[in-house]
């Protein structure tokens, strides 16, 4: 795994050129511990770190075909590479290397960029046509790998596996906030399609092309087509996916908590290992068993497992943490310190994020389920009745908005109308009341998107909500939530994650799987359980689902509550203008209950958004790559 960062101009290089990209390499070093490289050329420039995982002699980046023509800078793992130089080789390719990032070239020599669609794995790469002087930025199809962009007035094009890498070419001391985005990410918790939290810079999205060519005042966009597999049953893609994610020059472990998703990995990794496979676990959670069945599963399946209590939550590992993931996030705490874990002692990690996504696992399909039941049960007049006379009840009882009763009320009210269902159920807010007790002006005076309307519009427009709840997560929050984090705080500590469930060829094998047989009425991973019977004991297969998670009012309490007096001073909240000093002043002195849980959410954001600003806005970012 590695970090790229690079520009692609109509003009020439200048003089300032190397000390620039030199600057911009700074900021991503720690994806790439290993090893850095450059190239330079009159209107392209490419600057690569390396975390070395396969072909460890010769996979040095940037990299140049073996006659000159290419020149590519890759982040990332090809699973299928040697099955697509075996072919290439059939062709009359010619190979300098045993590494993936050869393979990608000469594929492209072969097939153009619509070859890339045959690439299974996880990567973000630019590559330079020097015959044809065309220069290419492609991401993977499900968005595993990161890859932002800008583009500037004078049609430079500019990109980083991190944003910071793009605000160092800029020489930006101070980023500009995207306050429409902070919004999102106070509603929604993470940022959906291409946002980030800068202003003139964006994500390229999952699956997605840049073609530029110097001259064009346009920047060309494709899409990969969706590559097809051979048709076999899951468990037998499942299988196989795990194998490819094996693919390692270097020892290989793997997350484990006390449920079926890592554990199943652990399963099928433990029978392909020479060796003991080691697991990561750690002693945090709404379970407070889960470490211990997490041993439990170590001991039946034959695991090592190193495990260790979270440490106390301090100012310097939080800030630590909003510099790498670019954004203000309250779910991340555990992901760091996992990684931080499992990379004393390996380079590479598997997970289990994306089973609850594709195999319907979250609590919310279960309650997403019962809205549909209501739906089909209940006359609309009624439900919404029923919802807005108890959510105004509760509003006028409560001595705080939003109580977790409030929002089921509401949500009740919301019958038929499943964007807004969804919205609720995953604690969206805004509306124009909410608006003027959580903001400052910085955010009160402007004009701000509408949360639940851009639901309404992206959204899929399914019969069954279960279905379009899971399609836009699939898509969003499994991208720029649980990905996001997992690639950023692996790689902040020089390790990659790699995670099976998110494989082309495995989601083919469910393409015509319907979501009853996947989830059973109310039971969540009904079919996956089925699945596994040849997998995992039943001791394992029959626990009740568990993981990372946290309870937001019990954690802030014990971890965050005296951070959060110093850091959200009732001055220090005046004084930026984003939120309300006097909302600011109720959140913090509110008793740790399971009914505040969306307020804790709202005062973690808060302190971690001030985090972000100080880092940031006010050029504390620029301090940390000068040391470097």
């Amino acid at each position: 795994m590695c970090g790229i960062t690079g520009w692609f101009s109509p003009t020439s290089n200048r003089e300032d050129s190397r000390e620039r990209l030199r600057r911009m390499i700074s900021t991503i070093r720690h994806r790439g511990p290993d090893d850095e490289g450059t190239y330079f050329e009159n209107h392209v420039a490419m600057g690569h770190v390396r975390l070395s995982i396969i072909d460890l002699e010769s996979g040095r980046q940037p990299m140049h075909s073996h006659d000159g023509s290419l020149v590519i800078s890759y982040n990332g793992e090809i699973y299928n590479y040697k099955e697509i130089r075996k072919d290439l080789v059939k062709r009359g390719h010619q190979f300098s290397t045993n590494s993936d990032t050869e393979v990608i070239m000469e594929l492209y020599k072969a097939e153009g960029w619509e070859g890339f669609s045959r690439l299974r794995g996880m990567y973000a790469f630019s590559l330079w046509d020097c015959v044809n002087q065309t220069a290419l930025l492609v991401r993977d199809p499900f968005g595993i790998k990161p890859l932002f962009v800008s583009s500037g007035a004078d049609g430079t094009l500019v990109y980083g596996s991190e944003a910071k890498a793009i605000l160092a070419f800029n020489k930006e001391r101070c980023a500009e906030t995207n306050l429409n985005s902070l919004h999102f990410v106070m509603n929604l918790r993470y940022l959906p399609g291409s946002m980030t939290m800068f202003h003139g810079i964006e994500q390229i999205n999952p699956g997605e092309v840049f073609r530029w060519t110097p001259g064009r005042p346009y920047i060309k966009r494709n899409q990969l087509a969706s590559r097809t597999y051979p048709d076999q049953n899951v468990l037998e893609s499942f299988k196989e996916s795990v194998d490819l994610h094996l693919t390692s020059d270097v020892e290989i472990g793997a997350y484990l908590s006390g449920g079926i998703d890592s554990a199943s990995i652990c399963a099928l990794a433990r029978k392909k290992s020479t060796k003991t496979l080691r697991s990561f676990t750690i002693k945090l959670g709404d379970d407070p068993s889960e470490a211990t069945n997490a041993a439990r599963s170590a001991d039946i399946l034959g695991l090592i497992n190193i495990q260790e209590e979270i440490k106390p939550v301090s100012y310097t590992w939080l800030k630590d943490m909003i510099w790498h993931l670019e954004v203000p996030k309250i779910n991340a705490l555990q992901s760091s310190a996992i990684a931080r874990l499992a990379s004393r002692h390996v380079k590479v990690a598997l997970s289990g994020l994306g089973a609850d996504e594709y195999f319907y696992g979250y609590n919310a399909h279960k309650y997403m389920h019962l809205m549909s039941l209501v739906d089909r049960f209940m006359p609309n007049f009624v439900g919404k009745a029923v919802g807005n006379f108890g959510a105004h009840g509760l509003s006028v009882l409560s001595k705080m908005p939003w109580t977790e009763s409030e929002r089921g009320f509401r949500m009740l009210a919301s019958q038929g109308d499943w964007a807004k269902c969804y919205g609720l159920l995953r604690n969206v807010w805004d509306c124009g009341k909410m608006r003027e007790l959580v903001y400052g002006p910085r955010l009160k005076d402007i004009d701000l998107p509408n949360v639940f309307e851009y639901l309404e519009e992206t959204v899929p427009k399914e019969k069954d909500p279960v279905v379009a709840m899971a399609m836009f997560e699939s898509k969003n929050k499994l991208v720029n939530d649980l990905l996001w984090q997992e690639d950023r705080l692996s790689m902040a500590e020089g390790m990659e994650v790699r995670v099976p469930f998110v494989d082309g060829g495995l989601i083919y094998s469910l393409r015509n799987m319907s979501r009853m047989e996947l989830m059973e009425g109310n039971k969540t991973k009904h079919y996956m359980r089925l699945m596994l019977k040849k997998v995992l004991v039943p001791e394992i297969l029959n626990r009740p689902k568990s993981g990372f998670q946290i309870q937001s009012h019990d954690f802030f309490d014990k971890h965050l509550r005296v951070l959060a007096q110093e850091i959200l001073s009732d001055e220090r909240v005046k004084a930026e203008g984003l939120f309300n000093p006097l909302f600011v002043n109720q959140l913090l002195h509110l008793p740790p209950k399971k009914m505040y849980r969306w307020h804790f959410f709202m005062l973690f954001l808060m302190l971690l958004s001030h985090l972000w600003i100080d880092i940031y806005e006010k050029g504390e970012w620029i301090t940390k790559i000068e040391k470097t």
